[in-house]
């Protein structure tokens, strides 16, 4: 690399607005932190910047696609879309492709500059995702089987897709693969007082279940709305923290039931102070796919950084995780009254949970937070700095 004392250019390429990403804002930092000359490329939105400088120093670029927007047009904008990648990207060193479609972007920029080294972040298990059209899964590991093997370094996010990706790949070619988890930043003060309970009007004495997150479906929200009658004079309060497509179900219903609550999403850095202000976090996706099953979703660390005991379903790699530190319970019947029986049991231990978890919390949040797992990152890069000498 010569006169830039071997420091990287590197492409971050995802195919989002750039808006809400964490685990590319955390990537894009962390790598900047190490020295590289970042750039964030990104889907442009109505009123948006098309290139921003972030205050950390790393650039940002989003893409426009002028096709028309109608589906019969899907493939002509998709081209669009990948040859404004390629033309803005191609000569840098390392494309890190945030998900499938990012990296079958990067495949076409290696095939124009075979020396650009490639990055594989995989944020779910791409062959196994929910809500797919009909063959695109199916026709997404067989491009995986074909073109793996370019990738440099390959992540997944927990460890039963690292387990996957190996047995599947190993023998088409998959060279270096890493478990880099959605973990959040340590905790840190931020002089936030119970904001969660100011904000919803709650006190002390209200024990507070929080779901938080995409409000969509498959994620078990119509499962915890259903126990709206049964939370009725209790005093449980559940309440759903982000937004998404069922949000206006969320604030329809809170409305008229007053243990139903509606937070909207904080910024990135409130987060763990209005999570922590909860007694009870809740991972209920619904295992409908093995990228879903296999998940350790985002809110699942952030409710263990934030110190409250978490309910989650049958997920193998969450079960395993809470077990692990004694800060959790297994809800086994998910349905409404499975959840509803879980959540009471919860509100009436003595002392409170969180405080009978507290050992179990401090082992856990000195080893799953992005200031530890961020080795992982680093390790995989100075590797692509050797190969690349």
């Amino acid at each position: 690399m010569g006169d830039r004392s071997d420091k990287l250019k590197i492409a971050n390429v995802v195919l989002n607005d750039f808006t809400r990403d964490n685990r590319v804002l955390k990537i894009a930092l962390a790598l900047r932190e190490m020295g590289h000359h970042v750039s964030v490329g990104a889907l442009h939105r109505p009123g948006m910047e098309l290139h921003e400088l972030h205050p950390k120093g790393f650039e940002i670029f989003r893409m426009t696609i002028l096709s028309p927007q109608r589906k019969i047009f899907a493939g002509i904008k998709w081209l669009e879309l990948a040859f404004r990648f390629v033309r803005q990207f191609r000569k840098y060193d390392v494309w890190h492709c945030n998900d499938v479609e990012a990296f079958a972007f990067g495949i076409l920029a290696k095939l124009t500059r075979p020396k650009l080294k490639l990055v594989y972040d995989c944020h779910e298990f791409e062959s196994e995702r929910n809500a797919k059209p009909f063959g695109m899964n199916p026709l997404t590991r067989v491009f995986e089987e074909l073109f793996i093997r370019y990738a440099e370094e390959v992540f997944t996010v927990s460890p039963s897709i690292f387990n996957a990706y190996e047995l599947r790949y190993k023998k088409r070619g998959l060279k270096h693969l890493s478990l880099l988890r959605n973990v959040p930043n340590k905790r840190i003060a931020t002089g936030l007082d119970g904001p969660l309970r100011k904000e919803l009007g709650l006190g002390d004495s209200n024990f507070i279940a929080i779901y938080q997150g995409a409000l969509t479906w498959n994620r078990g929200v119509e499962t915890l709305l259903n126990m709206s009658e049964r939370l009725s004079g209790t005093n449980i309060h559940l309440v759903f923290m982000g937004y998404g497509p069922l949000e206006s179900a969320v604030v329809s219903l809170a409305s008229v039931h007053s243990n139903i609550h509606f937070q909207p999403a904080v910024p990135y850095e409130q987060v763990l102070d209005y999570t922590g202000d909860a007694d009870l976090g809740l991972v209920s996706v619904n295992p409908v796919c093995l990228s879903y099953r296999y998940c350790l979703p985002n809110k699942l660390f952030e409710s263990i950084q934030a110190g409250i005991p978490v309910l989650v379903n049958s997920l193998p790699d969450c079960v395993q995780l809470i077990e692990t530190f004694g800060i959790g319970k297994e809800v086994r019947q998910n349905d409404s009254d499975g959840w509803f029986e879980a959540i009471e049991e919860a509100s009436k231990k003595e002392p409170a949970w969180k405080t009978q978890a507290q050992s179990g919390f401090l082992s856990a949040q000195e080893a799953l937070n992005w200031e530890t797992e961020v080795e992982i990152l680093k390790k995989a890069y100075a590797r692509l700095q050797t190969g690349l000498k």
